[in-house]
């Protein structure tokens, strides 16, 4: 049975059993027409469109949300790549700095000796380092006591005890070494 026809039997029920007037029958059950389902037909149709609307705009909304984010991740991945291009130039010009320092600090000048490279003013730097006492970071004072009678009895020219004390120099001491300045380091 169909809603209409139930409630026509409800409605008669209560009439016969004097619940209701009888006036209720007359004004209360309308028969549907043709029209009726044709209207409900049409709207649920007009829902479902819009319905199927909805959800393609819903879609197109996460697709470009998608595409944002796309989007973003390849932008921070193009930061990031620039940013790790930039470190490793900073690294490379910074180890080529400590190469350069580290030359300075042996007096290498390029054309002052053809065999090794330094610029020893007469005396031969490799033909002595071997002279040097090995160095010892328990007992430091010992190990520059022991330099300093070697060069003098030795006779190595003072300005080059530099580049012969630092060629021996292990752990803490190497650290502190490299950490001085150019002229320091001479000194």
């Amino acid at each position: 049975m169909r809603k209409d026809e139930i409630q026509r039997y409800v409605l008669e029920y209560l009439v016969d059993e004097s619940i209701l007037p009888s006036t209720v029958l007359e004004t209360a059950i309308t028969v549907p027409t043709d029209n009726t389902f044709e209207l409900k037909r049409l709207e649920m149709e007009m829902n479902k469109e819009n319905r199927l609307k909805e959800m393609e705009r819903e879609r197109e909304r996460e697709e470009r949300e998608m595409q944002k984010e796309k989007e973003e991740r390849e932008m921070q991945m193009q930061r990031e790549k620039e940013e790790r291009e930039e470190r490793e130039r900073r690294e490379e010009k910074a180890r080529e700095h400590e190469f350069r320092l580290k030359q300075l600090e042996l007096g290498v000048i390029k054309g002052s000796d053809p065999k090794i490279g330094l610029d020893t003013g007469g005396f031969d730097v490799s033909k002595h380092v071997k002279f040097v006492p090995k160095f010892q970071e328990d007992n430091v004072e010992k190990f520059f006591n022991h330099f300093e009678k070697l060069g003098k009895q030795l006779k190595w020219p003072r300005d080059k005890w530099s580049i012969l004390i630092q060629s021996n120099f292990t752990g803490k001491a190497q650290e502190v070494y490299s950490a001085l300045s150019i002229e320091d380091s001479m000194d």
